[in-house]
């Protein structure tokens, strides 16, 4: 592990305040993924229950032409 970035912004006076920005808009990236996530979950079980749907009409109508 290096730690010689560390060590050259420790001896320039880098406050690591500096880098909070980065670190709320990392946490903010994760956030968007999360939640696209989510919501491709949640857009992908609405269409499987109305495939769902659709496939029970389909068997229903196919028993009632047989019979």
């Amino acid at each position: 592990m290096d730690l010689s970035y560390l060590a050259t912004a420790i001896q320039t006076g880098i406050s690591a305040n500096q880098f909070n920005g980065y670190l709320l808009l990392g946490y903010g990236v994760m956030w968007l993924i999360v939640m696209i996530y989510i919501g491709s979950l949640f857009f992908r079980q609405r269409n499987l229950r109305r495939d769902m749907e659709l496939m029970k009409r389909i068997l229903q109508e196919d028993d009632e032409i047989e019979s």
